[in-house]
Order: structure tokens, then sequence, then C-alpha cells
């Protein structure tokens, strides 16, 4: 039995592990709502905010040119010199060169100036995204989500944050003050700041405050 490291096995899978990750987070992304919505909505998948799927694909995004400089120089380094090297070029690399930076021109470019079907591709995404936001009641202030309680209290409903605390008791909040930001209420109670606002403005209309 060989019991010796195959560096060759290990950045080939790496390659492919990271590479999976990259998809997965990468369409993910593309259908996701826009940042603030997305923390306003509470919106995830397999329980990871927007904000750690950019991480993951932004970790994952380094971890796979890691990978990819050590597949070149560790595994493929003379291969892919050949291809450049001008007495070891066959007549079949040059097409394969020039139609691999053809192929990347055109993408670049066509993406750059909005041409079919990358145009296409990228309003599919907007439009998914865009979708997130139908029946969505946002607040007039943007970034409501980021607020403390406090100014959440005033700028959002003209009450302050005792009154606020008054119609919130039916949610059994603890460890919370005023300068505790919505996000972070709304994860500890487990509601979204959607709900928050909605069942806040529900009870204040009631009471007709708002």
């Amino acid at each position: 039995m060989n019991n010796k490291f195959s560096w060759q096995s290990f950045i080939s899978i790496g390659l492919l592990f990271s590479f999976i990750i990259m998809l997965i987070s990468g369409l993910i992304l593309y259908v996701a709502p826009e940042g603030s919505l997305s923390r306003w909505i509470g919106w995830d998948v397999f329980n990871l905010t927007k904000k750690q799927w950019e991480h993951q694909h932004t970790i994952f995004s380094y971890l796979f040119i890691l990978f990819s400089i050590f597949h070149i120089f560790k595994i493929n380094w003379s291969l892919l010199l050949s291809y450049f090297v001008p007495e070891k070029i066959k007549i079949k690399n040059y097409r394969e060169l020039i139609v691999a930076f053809v192929i990347t021109v055109v993408i670049f470019i066509g993406t750059l100036i909005n041409l079919n079907p990358f145009k296409y591709i990228i309003q599919l995404g907007d439009r998914i995204s865009d979708s997130h936001s139908e029946n969505v009641e946002l607040p007039r202030t943007a970034d409501a989500e980021k607020l403390t309680l406090n100014e959440f209290a005033n700028q959002i409903f003209n009450i302050s944050y005792n009154d606020l605390l008054n119609n919130l008791k039916e949610l059994n909040i603890a460890n919370v003050n005023e300068y505790t930001i919505v996000k972070d209420f709304c994860e500890l109670n487990e509601i979204t700041p959607q709900e928050f606002y909605i069942f806040l403005k529900g009870e204040l209309t009631i009471k007709g405050k708002f």
C-alpha cells in the first residue's frame, strides 16, 4: 500500500470542493434580494443569511484561486507553458488559444455593454431578486433594521422608547435596551424586522397612535 500523500489528488479534490461551494453560493446570490431587503424580511437559504452566503462565496473564491495556482505550478506548469512558448506550439494549440481568448473577450465586452444573452441573464437575476419585495411593506427610513430601538421608535413611529416597550409586552422581550439594534432584537426574539414593524404598527393603529 502506498501511503505517500498525493499532492495531485489533494489539489484536484480541493478544486472540486471549492468549486461546488462557489457554484452553490453563486446561484443563491444570483436570486437573492437586495441587501437591505434581505435583512428586513429575514431572507435565508439553508439557515444562512445573504451576508453569510456572500462571506462563503468570497472565502471559497480565494481558496479556489489558491488551489488553481497550486494546480498550475505543481501539476500543469510545463504543459501550460508549452501553449505559450513558440517553438513548442503546434498548429492545433493556436486555434484553441485564440478561441478561448475570443470567447473571454466577447463575454467580457458583451456583459459590459449589455448585449444579449448576457443582458438577459442579468435581467433574469434582477427580476427574481426584485420579486422578493412583492407584498413587503417597508418603512420610510432606509435600513431601518440597523437603527437602535430608541431610534426606531422615534424615527419610524414618532414615539418614545418606553411607548415602544409598552406595546411589546406580549412578546415577552428580555435583555434589550434602547441601544439594542433592531436586527439583533429581532434575532433574539426569533422574528423578522418586517414582522416586528407590522406588529408594532398594528398595535399603534389599534390605539390610534399611527
